[in-house]
Order: C-alpha cells, then structure tokens, then sequence
C-alpha cells in the first residue's frame, strides 16, 4: 500500500470525538504537518477561544474560523487538519475542503460528555446542563455532520482504540488502499452511500470494520432479515460475526415472490417493536431482491424511517434492485405497485456468495447484466469478462443512472428495459416465473418492439435473442394468454391516463422511451415472443 497521500485529510465532527488526539496520531505515522484550525485561531487572536467568544460572540469567532479555513486549504503541503466541531457546518467552509479526503467522527452524547465535562474550554457548553446541550447540538448538526462522505463512530476509549482507528483513518486517506479499491460511492439526494464489493465482505472479522467505517452506527438495535432459504446459509453467521454487542437480532421470513406482499410488511413491523428497533436502528436486508424490496419498504415505512444495509446474495439482487433506493411490494393487481424510495446507508456485495447458488439463479442475474449492458455498456455483453468485474461495471451502471435521476423522472426508466414485457409475464403466471427468466423473455420483446418502430434490423434482435439464450435464459413463454398479458400492461407503472410507455433501443447502447405504441402492435409482438 502506498504511503503518499496526494490530499489533505480533514477530521471534523462534533468536539470530542477525538480529531485533535487522532489527528496528531495518523500525521506523526505517516510523517506530514497536523494542524488544529482552533490553535491557528487562539494564536491569530492573541486569545483564548471563551476569551474570543466572550469579547466579540460566537459571530466573531466563526468569522475568524472561516479565515483560517481558507488559509489552511490554501497551503499547498499535505497535511492533516483538524477542524472546530462548528466549522464545517458553514457551507463556504464546506467548499474550500471540497477537494480534500474529508472524515466525520462520531461518538455518542455520553461519551462526548464523558470526555469533554472537566474541559473549561468549550464555551457553547456553559451552560447548567452539558449533556443536555450536547444531545440538543448533535441533533440540530446531524444532518450536516452525516453528509459527508466518509464516517467513523469512536465509540471506545484508550491504546487499543486509538491504534484501531489509525489503521481505519489512514485506509481511507492512502490512494491505493485496500478499502478505497473496493468500494463505490453513490449519490443521492439525502447524501452519499457506499457500494463495498468484497470476497468474503461479510462472513468474517471484516464486517465489523466495514460497518464501523461506513455506517456510523454505535449500540443501538441491529435487525438482520433473511429469508427460510438464506437464514440456515448466511443469518446465522452473520449475527456473531458482524457486531460485537447482544443487541443484533435474525428475522426469518417465507422465502419466495409471493410473500413479496403486505402481510410480510406488517409481520416486519411487528418483529420491529417487538425487537425494540427505534429510529436509530438498523435494518439489514440480507437475500435476493425479494428480501431486499420488502425489507427496504419496512424500513423505510417504520417510524417513517430507520437505517438500512443492503447486503445482496443473488446475482440479480447485486447489479440491480440493492443500488438505487426503489423498495415495494406487490399486490394482486400488479407487481411493486405499494413502494418508496428509500436509499440504503451502506451496501454490501459479497461475490463468493454466488457459488451457494443453482444455474438457474446465475441466469437469472445476468438478465439484469444483459440489460445494463445494451442501455449503456456494451463491455458488459462480453461473456468473457471476469465476473467480479462484471459485477462492478453492472453496478456502475445503475450508479450513474440513479444519480442523474434518483427519482425516476427521466433517464432512470431506461433502467425498465424489457420489464413491461416481464412483468406482465409475472403477474399473468400467478409469479410461477422467476423475475430474471421473466426479463430475459422481456428483453428480447423489446428488442422485437424496436425492430417493428424502424430503430434496429434483424442481426440486432438476432445478436440480443443470441446473448439471452447463452446466459441460459428462456427466449420464449408457453401457456400465457397474449390478450392476458395485455391486460397486464395497463397497470405499468411507467404507463400514464391509459397510454402506454415502453422502453426501446435506437441501437445498442441508446435506449429510449416510446408513447401510444398500438395494441395491435404489442400484441403481435407478444404472439411473435410465445412458444407452441
């Protein structure tokens, strides 16, 4: 691992959290400056800081910070700064460290007070009861403090911790560290959340310091859902493994498509209280995409939000439904039609587990690999491609599209590419289908659909049908009624006042929307794609 960082490393978070102590630490091992932004101050001043907040208010003191702010960012050296537990939240500040590594540290409003309560200096906490204060501050400051990108939750004290977060710190800071190879950074309206690809990610010690690094979580309630089919594989290791505290919990539920539904909602709620799970809990979805939909709903919808992980075990579940934030369950009228959106705080993508699963599921995954292929990135139809590498640029894919479009208004519906198509199979089955055999039925009717607006020829439908065959997905349905599967459509999400919408291809790699396709035209369409 290198040992030249090429940016300053900025430690920020509420005071307390260690920055000045963790600051000295990683800059005396890697052998840079440390500079405390409060020291520059007092030493600019002539002043101590209750001294500067006596004499000329809080006003003065921030003006003075936002100075010295720019004077630091300024300095050519790399360094490693520490800021006030205020001076980041000034959005100017904000932007003069925008291209510098930038860490939040985190610690608990006891913990904090623990620390801090004989310091004389802290003149925001004179007041008659700190604690009190320091919980009303956190609070007020969370949003911010959670926006930036990196986190890291302190919450022990002592050599041992403080070599521990060294290590973490200094992980994120170098350019070619391990950590910094292997994770993804997605953006979202409600902030940043990490995409951590990783053999073995989960079912070891590294989770521990995966979920510290990432999730800013300290003791609170950790509900782990899986379903009857991952729970004996997976659940059971992944409570001992991944936290240190008896507050971690397994949720079992039915296994299947058809528990995808509002009874499985309401039993997770019920699981949630009964668990104790409050609004500073976590929820982690661990399974296919029919865990993660459902989970990610329950938590999105319990006390109108509480944290989640996306720990995906399917291939299908990894590159498509666990990146994005669109949770929902289905109900008899049609599929994901009771929903939200509910981005994940961290995502977790573990490869080695693919090798648990049947051919059937691999093929069904690489449906939505096919899909992200043809809409964007054609490397992807290379069936040579390592697949660890084909899992990254899948879920590049779906990063890039989500973060033009984090709330489906435009471009995110070319990520429905074939599933008008798939979902109307689904749903007409009674959901006997798996939803990637469904797709790749779906992604061949679209491609037919093009060929019938002018936008591809023959050897274009030829070469997709050819792509879906070799990924061992079905290329034909049986025993559905075409009229039937009509029907179906009508309850498309992308579908508005009863006019259709499909997704098409003006050539591989160029997808569009197309309006008022005839019904005359899906249904030949829909013969063309039936078997027998």
């Amino acid at each position: 691992m290198s040992d030249t960082p090429q940016r300053k490393l900025v430690l920020t978070g509420f005071m307390g959290t260690g920055k000045t102590t963790l600051g000295k630490l990683v800059a005396e091992k890697v052998g840079v400056p440390f500079v405390d932004l409060d020291d520059v101050i007092v030493q600019k001043v002539g002043l101590s800081i209750p001294e500067i907040f006596e004499k000329y208010g809080e006003a003065g003191f921030r003006a003075w910070e936002s100075a010295v702010c720019a004077e630091v960012a300024a300095d050519p050296r790399v360094m490693v700064v520490a800021t006030g537990g205020g001076a980041l939240l000034n959005s100017t500040n904000q932007e003069v460290f925008a291209d510098e590594i930038v860490m939040c540290l985190n610690a608990s409003p006891e913990i904090i007070y623990e620390r801090i309560k004989d310091d004389v200096n802290r003149p925001l906490l004179a007041v008659e009861d700190p604690l009190a204060r320091i919980s009303e501050l956190l609070k007020k400051r969370e949003p911010i403090y959670k926006s930036f990108r990196y986190q890291l939750f302190n919450t022990k004290s002592g050599a041992e911790s403080q070599v521990w977060m060294v290590e973490t710190i200094l992980s994120f800071w170098i350019p070619d560290s391990e950590i910094r190879k292997k994770h993804l950074m997605v953006r979202s309206p409600e902030g940043h959340y990490p995409v951590y690809i990783q053999n073995n990610a989960h079912l070891n010690e590294k989770s521990d310091f995966i979920m510290d690094c990432y999730l800013n979580y300290f003791e609170c309630t950790k509900v782990v859902v899986a379903d009857t089919n991952v729970a004996p594989i997976y659940g059971e290791q992944l409570i001992p493994q991944l936290f240190r505290s008896n507050t971690a919990h397994l949720v079992v539920i039915p296994a299947g498509e058809e528990y995808k539904n509002l009874d499985t909602v309401k039993f997770l709620y019920d699981e949630f209280a009964r668990l104790g799970l409050d609004r500073h809990g976590v929820v982690i979805a661990l399974g296919g995409g029919v865990v993660g939909d459902t989970v990610g709903f329950a938590a999105a919808t319990y006390m109108r939000g509480v944290k989640l992980v996306q720990i995906p075990t399917t291939l299908l579940a990894m590159v498509d439904s666990s990146v994005g934030g669109k949770v929902g369950v289905d109900i008899p009228q049609g599929k994901n039609l009771v929903g939200a959106f509910k981005q994940p705080d961290l995502v977790i993508i573990d490869p080695e587990v693919l090798k648990t699963l049947p051919p059937e599921e691999m093929s069904a995954g690489m449906a939505e690999v096919i899909k992200h292929g043809l809409i964007a990135n054609p490397a992807l139809l290379d069936e040579d491609m390592p697949l660890v590498e084909k899992i990254k640029a899948a879920v590049q894919v779906k990063i890039d599209i989500v973060q033009r479009d984090p709330y489906e208004q435009g471009e995110r519906a070319h990520l429905n590419l074939g599933h008008t198509f798939a979902h109307a199979i689904e749903q007409v089955s009674g959901y006997a289908w798996r939803h990637g055999f469904a797709v790749g039925v779906g992604l061949i009717g679209a491609a037919m659909l093009s060929q019938k607006l002018g936008y591809l020829d023959g050897d274009d439908v030829g070469f997709i049908e050819h792509k879906v065959k070799s990924a061992g997905l079905p290329i034909r349905y049986q025993g559905l009624s075409p009229e039937a599967l009509w029907e179906a459509m009508k309850l498309d999400k992308k579908w508005r006042g009863g006019r259709s919408h499909f997704v098409i291809l003006k050539g591989i790699g160029n997808p569009a929307v197309v309006s008022d396709v005839p019904r005359e035209t899906v249904l030949e369409i829909l013969e063309m794609l039936r078997d027998g």
